[in-house]
């Protein structure tokens, strides 16, 4: 009779750990589908979460991490160390008590859940670092996501304001100053060949500078070219567009024989000095053309833009002889007066910035289709703890069953063995 109280308090006692192992795993399982219902109110609020909350979130995701794999460690080796314990005395001490059926119950029900618990734990160690990882690098792409767009709308709705309140605005403007300049300066200019060309570079220069463009970033004076031969070339502007092409300007300026014609008091006499305006350009024209400039800077569009810097005497070059127009053409060269070139640069000034949006559209949509995969890895990971919590809780349930329900179960036999006169120190808990 003492070997029977001996057997059933080892047994007693083996049976209440299980208990408390079980009763461990199920708050652990509790605790995770809390910490999960946590982490996805994060998400949902990461736009709002500044840089300190995503550093914490991230500590105290790796010290859960930490804990809750201390914890399924310890109840693993508990569990296993007790059932060994629990197994090996059994076996050794009460063969003659234990019959075959009992055996094969009490294997049965702790076989399948020691492998769920196996399972659970590595899906759960494994899923809960992706999960860590996927939410922070979510919370990073998303935040850059949003600044960027922000950036964008600001910088677009800003330019296009800008634009729309000046662009024709300045185009009189600057076509007005431009040939008031031109006009006050007749004078000093007249027969001084090396200062019309200074003049006609310092116009050139502001002209540009007057469209939006950046010196030494959009356009450039003065860059020196060298040709197959060592010779070097300095054009007065060199304008870089989009894409990677150049277009060269260069400014001539012909002042004397226009001037002369529009102070000439006989029509004759005029119409000769107009000649001679035309002459004039067309020798800069040639001059210009020599210089192969189209084929000298890399990735020039193929024609060279000769500025003329005062449109009266553009308009009057263009009214005397329309086909000098044609001839500079086939030579590559374009003739521009003020108002035409205010025009082209403002058409590159677009361009540039259609090229900015466009790029910046380019790196948002990469941002979004980045974030969109992350996500997905999150949801991925979301769904199978879920998962694993789910068989966790069915085999819980099922081992429940097969302890305190149906007939023979290990309970009620327990408590009839109280009949019996074993008389034990405590009561099993009214929940089994």
């Amino acid at each position: 009779m003492v070997f029977l109280y001996f057997f059933l308090g080892l047994f007693l006692g083996a049976l209440l750990v299980f208990l408390w192992t079980r009763s461990q795993v199920a708050t652990t399982a509790q605790k995770l589908s809390a910490d999960l219902a946590v982490a996805k109110s994060q998400l949902e609020t990461a736009q709002k979460n500044a840089a300190d909350s995503v550093n914490a979130e991230r500590e105290h995701s790796q010290k859960l991490l930490s804990e809750m794999q201390k914890q399924m460690e310890t109840s693993k080796k508990l569990m296993q160390e007790e059932m060994r314990t629990m197994a090996a005395q059994m076996l050794s001490e009460s063969r003659e008590h234990l019959n075959a059926a009992d055996k094969e119950r009490l294997d049965a029900l702790l076989k399948p859940l020691h492998e769920r618990i196996e399972a659970f734990n590595q899906n759960v160690t494994a899923a809960t670092k992706e999960g860590v990882s996927n939410k922070t690098e979510i919370k990073t792409t998303f935040e850059e996501t949003i600044k960027l767009l922000q950036e964008v709308q600001t910088s677009t709705v800003k330019s296009i304001r800008e634009d729309n309140e000046r662009a024709i605005r300045e185009l009189r403007q600057q076509t007005e100053r431009i040939g008031n300049d031109a006009a006050s300066l007749t004078q000093a200019l007249k027969g001084d060949t090396k200062m019309q060309g200074d003049w006609g570079e310092m116009i050139l220069e502001t002209t540009l500078e007057s469209c939006g463009l950046t010196k030494n970033e959009q356009f450039f004076l003065q860059r020196s070219y060298q040709d197959e031969k060592g010779n070097s070339f300095r054009p007065d502007a060199v304008i870089d567009l989009p894409g990677g092409e150049h277009a060269v300007i260069d400014a001539k300026v012909s002042l004397t024989a226009y001037q002369a014609a529009v102070n000439a008091t006989d029509a004759t006499e005029q119409e000769l000095f107009l000649k001679e305006h035309i002459k004039s350009i067309k020798k800069h024209v040639d001059e210009l053309s020599a210089k192969n400039y189209e084929t000298i800077v890399p990735n020039c569009i193929g024609y060279v833009l000769m500025f003329i810097p005062y449109e009266s005497g553009y308009a009057a070059a263009i009214k005397t002889d329309p086909a000098i127009l044609q001839y500079s053409y086939r030579k590559h060269i374009i003739l521009l007066s003020p108002s035409n070139l205010l025009m082209a640069l403002q058409l590159t000034r677009t361009m540039w910035q259609n090229y900015r949006m466009n790029k910046n559209v380019d790196e948002i949509l990469h941002a979004s289709n980045d974030l969109y995969d992350k996500f997905v890895s999150f949801g991925e990971t979301f769904l199978k703890i879920g998962t694993g919590i789910q068989r966790l809780q069915s085999d819980y349930e099922k081992a429940h069953s097969q302890l305190s329900e149906g007939k023979g179960n290990i309970v009620r036999r327990l408590e009839n063995m109280k009949s019996l006169g074993i008389t034990p120190k405590k009561e099993l808990p009214e929940g089994l």
